[in-house]
This record gives structure tokens, C-alpha cells and sequence, in this order.
């Protein structure tokens, strides 16, 4: 057995289903993966189209296709610059706040259902191997 690939396989695994249980909970409030991904960005504080791209690794017009959606539910607003009139923030909406505050994936109940039923000692391995993995793994990358 080939060891790195089977990790890489358990890692593909892991990562498809959570993901198919997260689109699963976002849907109940018609809601994407990409769209949380993005709203994650302006949670805290608004950012421009440019930023939020930049930060979630998608292109600029795919993006401003997601904000388009978003604003369309009134989850985020457009608002323009005071001091550049060309610059256009991406800011949350009072109605993505309450969302934010009721939504379990947001609160991270999600997760703590998630890992129910696992001991402390499984948890602990699991941190401490996937700490050591990303530790090796950038070292490498440096």
C-alpha cells in the first residue's frame, strides 16, 4: 500500500464529505458553499470585490457573480467609498447578521455535532496528526 496516497485519498474523502454535509445544512437556508465561503470574508469587516477574491481564490467576475446573488437576498450591501467614489465595499446586512447568529455552521455547532461520540484522546490524535502534517508539510513549502 502506498502510504501518501492513501492518506491523500482519506484527505479527498474527509474533505467531500464535509462538504456534501455543510451544502446539506446551507441549503435549509438557500445558501452555497462558495457564498459561505465569501460571506465569511465580510463577516467582520467590509471588503472590496478585489479583496475578497484575492482571499478565497476565485476570479474576479465569479466572485462579483456570488456578491450579485448575496445582495439579491439582501445578505450583503454595495456601499460606496466616501473619499473615492470609486471604490465599492461589500458590507453584511442586518439580515445576514441575525443568519450569522442562528446558522450552526456559522456558530460552530456544526462541528461540535460533527465530532459527537469521539473521546478526548481521539480528538487529540486527530489535532496532533493533522498539526504535524501541516507543520511537515510547510516546512517543505518554505
Amino acid at each position: 500500500m502506498n502510504r501518501p496516497l492513501h492518506i491523500r485519498d482519506l484527505l479527498k474523502r474527509l474533505n467531500k464529505t464535509l462538504g456534501a454535509m455543510a451544502t446539506k445544512e446551507l441549503a435549509k437556508y438557500g445558501l452555497t458553499v462558495p457564498q459561505l465561503v465569501v460571506i465569511r470574508q465580510i463577516i467582520e469587516e467590509p471588503k472590496t470585490i478585489g479583496q475578497i477574491s484575492k482571499a478565497v481564490d476565485l476570479s474576479y467576475s465569479t466572485t462579483s457573480g456570488i456578491i450579485d446573488r448575496l445582495e439579491r437576498e439582501q445578505f450583503v450591501a454595495r456601499v460606496r467609498d466616501e473619499n473615492d467614489r470609486r471604490v465599492v465595499w461589500i458590507s453584511k446586512t442586518e439580515k445576514l447578521k441575525n443568519l450569522f447568529a442562528e446558522v450552526d455552521l456559522f456558530t460552530g455547532e456544526f462541528y461540535k455535532r460533527s465530532f459527537q461520540g469521539f473521546s478526548d484522546e481521539e480528538l487529540n490524535n486527530i489535532i496532533q496528526s493533522l498539526e504535524t502534517l501541516l507543520e511537515k508539510i510547510e516546512e517543505r513549502e518554505s
